[in-house]
């Protein structure tokens, strides 16, 4: 049977694996593609696939020897692209430039190869847009300064004294950007927008659409920022 795990080999092998040093190399993407699916694949498997793969687990085997390269779906690439290697990758800048492009390579190839229909490519390409992973860099580098602005600019003690109803810890959506500030969805239907204003050396960095994990207070009338996590595209 051919494995996931022997069809991203056979991709490597004949598209490249690039240097074998470089954090930013295909093999290198590919392999953390890889540990997306054995750590997170098997999450949308049906009733009788989900049987399986909980019998040959336990046998110490992992999503990649388990199944075809037709379980591939598109949803793993953007979630991978999206999510993954933002969270759970402590990848280089080259490392995040390159997962864009190797992903599209591998999805150009897996419809080659018949693993994929044109429905399939289809719906990847609604899922991933025209730039697959095109924001993965500029999201890295617009948490970068939003860290610092907020480790340069902390709340003071004095100004904690805030009611439960004025302060969150979630993941907000940039609604708008704007110079000197940037407008965040309401965090239910129907609440008003979370206004927060920083230099515009941050909101430069910014993009509507991103996501951003934050704790944030309302201190005196305005949204002030306690801690960041990681943006998303």
């Amino acid at each position: 049977m051919t494995t996931i795990r022997s069809t991203l080999s056979q991709f490597l092998a004949e598209t490249g694996e690039g240097n074998p040093g470089s954090m930013s190399s295909p093999a290198m993407v590919i392999d953390s593609f890889g540990k997306y699916l054995d750590d997170y694949g098997h999450e949308d498997l049906n009733e009788f696939e989900r049987a399986r793969f909980d019998k040959e687990w336990a046998e110490d085997n992992r999503f990649c020897d388990i199944f075809v390269p037709d379980h591939i779906q598109p949803f793993h690439i953007k979630s991978f692209l999206s999510t993954f290697v933002i969270r759970k990758v402590m990848g280089t800048k080259g490392f995040r430039k390159a997962c864009g492009p190797v992903m599209e390579k591998l999805a150009s190839w897996l419809l080659e190869k018949g693993h994929w229909d044109e429905d399939a490519m289809t719906y990847y390409r609604d899922l991933v847009g025209d730039d697959a992973g095109g924001d993965l860099v500029g999201c890295d580098e617009f948490t970068n300064a939003l860290h610092e602005y907020v480790e340069k600019h902390p709340v003071r003690d004095d100004e904690t004294d805030f009611d439960d109803d004025d302060h969150y810890n979630d993941q907000l959506t940039i609604k708008k950007v704007e110079a000197g500030r940037l407008v965040f969805d309401g965090l239910l239907d129907g609440e008003e927008d979370i206004v927060i204003s920083l230099p515009k050396s941050v909101t430069g960095k910014a993009k509507a659409g991103w996501s951003v994990t934050m704790e944030i207070a309302r201190i005196k009338d305005k949204w002030r920022i306690l801690g960041v996590g990681n943006a998303y595209p």
